[in-house]
């Protein structure tokens, strides 16, 4: 299935509560958990203003939608004819047309309503139900139902002749061939501000949209990397299209846990600093509260050898604080831990975090969700792997503001051939040998 890459209800406070605070496997990028050169205080937690997001043009955009950039081909593939998506396989297209769906919703049964005491309103009732069906998409999504999210771990945007080489412009190629346009990109180990403003400027430059970076720290301290010094600097970032959000408040900035003989304690490094902030839909009038995550490697022993279960469990609570939340709650970035063990049981933090294996924080995993609905789970999760052609240690998490699982659809994990093949279509000319990143990027629609 190569190439083929498919595309959790919030408990109660008391179960909440319950399963809180008890709190990852792979090197996922070439960089050593002994930082050099400055290092800030790992144990606390800044919140500083949005106002040093980073913006990439001189142009602004105050309106709430974006004109596609001159260079793009627009929407043209979509006027002729209005397709409605579908939810069943969610498999995730690499082209631009529309797919069949679903209204999801069931119907009324019709029943008078019973006498005496109701049982409580079950808000998560229609969680497992299929997205609403919409229009085929367009190259800028105006679409008020749904938002088009992207993660990757860019590693540090790397290209030819370094230590450690790639071309991360094959990803730039792969989202331009796709529509919609994206609406958010969870972004890890960039480097600084000075590198989130290429990314960001490249994007606005070859796709439909105008976008704008908000990172965890401007200049992070620096580390030991295996790669050298392209990689001495790393730390986490998101990416919004200024046509479809706006900030709202300040970000919020933490540090992940780490396994230390056997304790869970604050990280040493820049890049396991994590970027939160809550952004107002001006489409679709909603709040939606996002964060980009990268935790330690594991160095402890037993079931939970770097904490990501504590990670995990403090990512919730920190999407949940006051002055955040919202109709839409994502969360997704480098966990550095697998979903699962090598037998294939789930791991503790994946087994907390996705409500469809029972987790009690509920929230939903696009991909295994597309798994789940296109049959043979295992083997489909094992044909999305992220790093090393084995393990999927880049996740994206979504939830609704009721503490239901986000619905979704078309999840997709990038194949490498799949970047190359639309690097090649718009240049002519691509190294087959470079790939964009030794992670694979996701993307999926998260709908309201």
């Amino acid at each position: 299935m190569d190439g083929i890459i498919l595309a959790p209800s919030h408990p109660s406070p008391a179960r909440r509560l319950a399963s809180s605070l008890v709190l990852v496997l792979v090197l996922a990028a070439c960089g050593a958990d002994n930082s050099a050169g400055t290092e800030q205080d790992p144990d606390t937690e800044a919140s500083s203003s949005s106002s040093g997001a980073i913006a990439t043009t001189s142009t602004t955009a105050a309106a709430s939608t974006d004109a596609p950039t001159s260079g793009t081909t627009g929407d043209a593939s979509t006027t002729s004819t209005s397709t409605a998506s579908t939810d069943t396989g969610e498999l995730g297209t690499t082209g631009t047309t529309g797919e069949p769906g679903t209204t999801g919703e069931p119907g009324s049964t019709g029943e008078p309503a019973g006498t005496g005491d109701e049982p409580p309103v079950d808000l998560c009732a229609h969680q497992d139900d299929a997205p609403p069906a919409v229009d085929a998409p367009k190259a800028i999504n105006d679409d008020p139902a749904f938002i088009q999210v992207y993660v990757n771990n860019v590693e540090n945007l790397k290209i030819q002749g370094e230590q450690c080489p790639g071309d991360w412009t094959d990803l730039i190629a792969y989202m331009k061939s796709i529509q919609p346009s994206p609406d958010l990109f969870l972004v890890q180990q960039i480097s600084d501000s000075a590198q989130l403003d290429t990314l960001v400027e490249r994007m606005t430059d070859e796709m439909p949209g105008i976008f704008e970076g908000i990172i965890a720290d401007a200049d992070p301290w620096t580390q030991l990397s295996p790669c050298g010094k392209e990689k001495e600097k790393q730390t986490n970032a998101i990416i919004i299209r200024q046509g479809r959000f706006s900030v709202v408040g300040e970000k919020h900035v933490w540090q992940s846990w780490v396994n230390k003989d056997g304790e869970c304690v604050r990280n040493n490094q820049a890049r396991t600093r994590n970027v939160m902030v809550k952004l107002h839909d001006k489409i679709a009038d909603k709040d939606v509260t996002v964060a980009s995550l990268h935790w330690a490697t594991a160095q402890g022993e037993g079931p939970d050898p770097a904490c990501a279960k504590q990670n995990v469990l403090e990512a919730d609570e920190k999407l949940h604080k006051k002055a955040f939340g919202g109709d839409l709650r994502i969360f997704g970035g480098d966990f550095n831990e697998p979903d699962r063990k090598d037998n294939d049981d789930w791991r503790p933090w994946y087994a907390e975090a996705n409500g469809d294996v029972g987790g009690a924080l509920n929230y939903r995993d696009p991909i295994f969700r597309a798994c789940k609905s296109g049959g043979g789970v295992q083997a489909c999760l094992d044909d999305n792997w992220t790093i090393g052609g084995d393990k999927r240690i880049d996740m994206l998490f979504g939830q609704d503001g009721h503490g239901c699982r986000a619905r979704t659809r078309r999840a997709h994990t990038i194949t490498y051939a799949e970047a190359e093949a639309a690097a090649k279509e718009l240049t002519g000319d691509t190294d087959p040998d470079l790939n964009y990143s030794e992670h694979r990027g996701i993307r999926a629609e998260f709908y309201y």
